[in-house]
């Protein structure tokens, strides 16, 4: 089957938005094959595209916390405990950090309002590969510190994860085994 320009672009765009670049774990050899394909037909030189993409999808500065969280945010349920988590992706540090600062608040109010046991935000940097983990519930973070063996850093309701970027394949699974566990 032959695929025009257009959605050639189109299929390479959502290969490159779900695979984050080809840096997530969900990500195949067939995922990058047929986005490099696709971006041949569409013309898309796939680094500066896919740059130019999440900088426009990322400018958080005229939304509200709203829809900061629930531009990407689901729900679970595990035994007795629910939990919701959102995800933010960029590719710049500072716009993350400045999430970090405005967001804190309004997702400990909304875990209140929602009636959620633990809610989380993961602020990841797709350049760096890492997220930064906005936790609030009975015990969200040190659960998490635990899940991932990592020291407590001291910052309260916040975990650096170096290496995680995928909530699906990363963070929810391991949210399970601790809750289980």
């Amino acid at each position: 089957m032959e695929v025009d320009r257009t959605t050639a672009g189109l299929l390479c765009s959502a290969i490159l938005s779900d695979t984050l670049l080809f840096r997530s774990p969900t990500c195949t050899p067939v995922d990058k094959q047929a986005a490099m394909e696709l971006a041949e037909i569409a013309g898309i030189e796939v680094e500066k595209y896919a740059t130019e993409m999440f900088s426009a999808a990322s400018n958080f500065a005229s939304k509200t916390e709203e829809d900061i969280l629930y531009q990407d945010f689901k729900l679970f349920t595990a035994g007795k405990v629910s939990l919701g988590v959102g995800q933010v992706n960029s590719l710049s540090g500072s716009e993350l950090e400045e999430l970090e600062k405005r967001m804190l608040p309004y997702l400990i109010s909304e875990r209140k309002s929602r009636g959620l046991d633990m809610i989380f935000l993961m602020l990841t940097n797709i350049l760096t590969e890492s997220t930064v983990l906005l936790c609030d519930g009975q015990g969200a973070e040190r659960m998490i510190q635990d899940a991932f063996q990592l020291e407590e850093d001291g910052k309260p309701n916040w975990v650096r994860l170096p290496g995680v970027v995928s909530r699906k394949k990363q963070l929810v699974p391991a949210i399970m085994i601790a809750l289980e566990g």
